[in-house]
């Protein structure tokens, strides 16, 4: 349908770059549509023209018929209202403005449908922050904010100033579909630093502030390596502006929420101020709960920590307890315990909970001097820094394993600095005081049981060192009377056989007369071989008194033990059939400085002791090898007798001692004072069922063990 003066023609034209709808009616039909109306109806041109109520909904139509009636009776109505008009995409919510221009009416359009939804997220907006309180848990409440701002689809930044930093705690921005509705497929960013911009400035200041642009605002934040690409990817989400609102806690300025649509205003910043304050309120209570909550908790561990170090042996059965305790209050990543050395030019790590090995790696050794533990100590109290805080490479290390913040806790015991405790969060971390206090209370325990075992440690080691001086002294004291003993002895023993060789003299020479006169069959032959047989074992023990008196002066020098061995087992076997010898002769012993006469005689000693223990006959081995715990030789004679007993073990060395008829008790004895004299032992094992193995220990000088490999 057309107008009869050619609505659409020459007198409408100049309407046509309006940028609002507008339509002309003329006895209740419209004469005319801008391209604007055209654009948000959906419609050609002929399906509008012509038409005026069939456009709006049919609840609607007897409402507006009736208004427009009136008014042009002249009564006085509204020239402003909202109604729903149909659209080819569904009905929409417009704003109506009438202007009477006789005989025509115009009516000035304007698509609200957006703004209800806008007023319909704001109204969401304020419910989220009336479901805050009760929340217990700061981390909670930024959580369910978080989450509730992005199902409204509102891109938002959560921002905590440190001096001239601000670090972006949180972010999401919503994309926009080719529809231009949004959806949740944004970003999630996490400890990103920046510096201040304007609105952030304003914000911090005034509590609230507004942004036309928010892609320029994010540019200034995140510094000129990154605003182009920055700047790049919010065009392509569309042109956002930004409302900042301040968030506050215990009547100061705490952190920024930063939210931005396309169709955030100033009109926006009363209700979003209105929002940050409910989340400021929430924030308080649950700040309050987690106080109460977290001294408690604070409490128990400190008791936990007190008890584990009052029981703990040594500081590492402290440190894996105390490290859990610091892990489960403070919810960090890491914890390292790091003690100054010695010399205390240096920190050692000596625990670490939480932490690869590669992650420790740079924290094994680290300078008193130019280190951020360093500094702790010379300043003694703790510290909370940021990776950017640190130096290279420090600080590339921390960020390559994920560290965004670091606390360090000098170990204190009274003056004296003992280390420090260092604790990592994987994200930005603001230690609150009573999260430092606690902290430090930690430290302290690390510090006291450290120092506890290092006094322990005092004390052992003075207790020890008592304890071998007075072992040393007992020895020395037995030694010095056995030496006294045996000095006496010895000269007795000089005396006594330097008397008896020249009356054994005469005897020998008597029984060599007696036997010319003697008849082999008469019996008197017989008392004559008693005789003689009594004067040569009275001629051993004269031998052996004076071996025994013979001060042991050894001359030593490398000889092969196998000769010593093979010499003094031939001699002591002589006319024994019924001793069978075994040898185990390994031929890796080299040869061990040895005086050969006295091993020789101590090697023939106990081939004899052990013929002498098999009477029936039975086996002899013989054993030489390397001793694998020190440079040395081992030598073994093995019997098969019927053993030693117990009770008489310690008395086998002592002179004059023997279980046998024929015994001087001066063998063992003088293998005892061979093996004294070349610094060596011997050992006895006689086990229960038969059989006794004297084991020697020769030592092996270091360059005799040079020249044997």
């Amino acid at each position: 349908m057309t107008t009869p003066d050619g609505a659409g023609g020459a007198p409408y034209q100049h309407l046509e770059t309006l940028p609002f709808a507008l339509a002309v009616v003329r006895d209740s039909r419209i004469v005319y549509a801008n391209t604007a109306l055209l654009e948000l109806l959906g419609f050609p041109r002929e399906e509008v023209v012509g038409r005026l109520f069939e456009l709006f909904s049919p609840q609607q139509q007897p409402f507006l018929a009736e208004r427009h009636a009136r008014r042009l009776r002249g009564e006085p109505v509204p020239d402003t209202y909202e109604t729903v008009i149909r659209s080819s995409r569904g009905e929409r919510r417009v704003e109506l403005s009438i202007s009477m221009k006789e005989p025509e009416t115009w009516v000035m359009i304007r698509d609200r449908s957006g703004r209800v939804v806008h007023r319909q997220i704001l109204q969401r907006v304020a419910s989220l922050g009336a479901s805050l309180p009760g929340l217990h848990d700061e981390e909670e409440v930024l959580r369910r904010v978080f989450e509730g701002l992005a199902e409204l689809e509102l891109s938002y930044g959560y921002l905590v100033p440190d001096g001239e930093r601000v670090w972006l705690g949180h972010a999401f921005v919503a994309t926009g579909t080719a529809a231009g509705e949004a959806r949740l497929t944004g970003q999630h960013l996490v400890d990103v630093p920046g510096t201040w911009t304007p609105m952030l400035r304003q914000a911090w200041t005034e509590g609230s502030a507004h942004g036309e642009d928010f892609a320029w605002e994010t540019a200034q934040f995140v510094g000129p390596d990154w605003a182009e690409p920055v700047r790049t990817h919010l065009r392509r989400v569309g042109p956002l502006r930004a409302v900042c609102v301040r968030i506050d806690q215990e009547g100061r300025p705490r952190a920024l929420l930063a939210l931005a649509a396309d169709w955030l205003s100033e009109e926006e910043l009363p209700s979003l101020h209105l929002f940050a304050a409910q989340v400021s309120a929430a924030l308080e209570a649950a700040r309050t709960i987690s106080r109460l909550s977290t001294h408690n908790t604070a409490l128990t561990a400190l008791n936990c920590l007190a008890a584990v170090a009052a029981t703990a042996a040594e500081p590492r059965a402290f440190f894996g307890p105390g490290t859990e305790e610091i892990i489960g209050l403070l919810h960090c990543t890491t914890v390292l315990v790091l003690l100054r050395n010695e010399k205390g030019d240096e920190l050692e790590l000596v625990w670490s909970q939480g932490a690869t090995e590669e992650s420790v790696q740079p924290f094994r050794r680290l300078p008193m001097r130019g280190t951020m533990s360093g500094k702790v100590i010379e300043l003694g109290m703790p510290m909370v820094l940021q990776a950017d805080d640190f130096s290279e490479p420090m600080r590339e290390h921390l960020r390559r394993h994920g560290r965004a913040t670091v606390a360090m806790v000098p170990l204190q015991v009274r003056s004296r600095m003992v280390g420090t405790l260092a604790i990592t969060f994987s994200q930005h971390r603001l230690l609150s005081l009573m999260e430092q206090e606690t902290l430090q209370a930690m430290g302290s325990h690390f510090a006291a049981a450290i120092e506890s075992h290092r006094l322990l440690q005092q004390v052992r080691g003075r207790a020890e060192e008592l304890a071998r001086i007075h072992a040393e002294l007992k020895h020395a004291q037995r030694q010095l009377v056995e030496h006294e003993r045996l000095a006496a002895l010895g000269e007795l023993s000089a005396v006594v056989a330097h008397e008896v060789r020249n009356p054994l003299g005469a005897i020998f020479n008597a029984l060599a007369t007696l036997r010319r006169f003697v008849e082999p069959a008469a019996p008197s032959n017989t008392l004559v071989t008693i005789l003689e047989e009594e004067a040569n074992r009275l001629n051993r023990l004269v031998d052996d008194l004076l071996d025994f008196a013979r001060p042991p002066a050894p001359e030593l020098y490398p000889v092969p033990l196998s000769r010593l061995l093979e010499e003094a087992v031939r001699t002591a076997t002589s006319g024994q059939s019924r001793i069978r010898v075994e040898w185990a002769l390994q031929p890796d012993v080299p040869p061990v400085p040895v005086d050969e006469r006295m091993m020789r005689q101590a090697f023939l000693n106990l081939a004899l002791n052990a013929v002498q223990a098999m009477p029936q006959g039975g086996t002899l081995r013989v054993t030489a090898h390397r001793c694998s715990e020190s440079p040395g030789a081992i030598v073994e004679f093995t019997d098969t007798g019927s053993g030693i007993p117990p009770e008489l073990r310690e008395r086998l060395f002592k002179p004059f001692f023997t279980t046998k008829a024929t015994g001087t008790g001066l063998g063992l004895a003088i293998v005892q004072r061979t093996l004294d004299a070349h610094g060596g032992h011997i050992l006895i094992e006689s086990p229960p069922g038969g059989g006794t193995t004297f084991r020697l220990v020769l030592p092996l000088l270091p360059q005799v063990e040079a020249q044997a490999g």
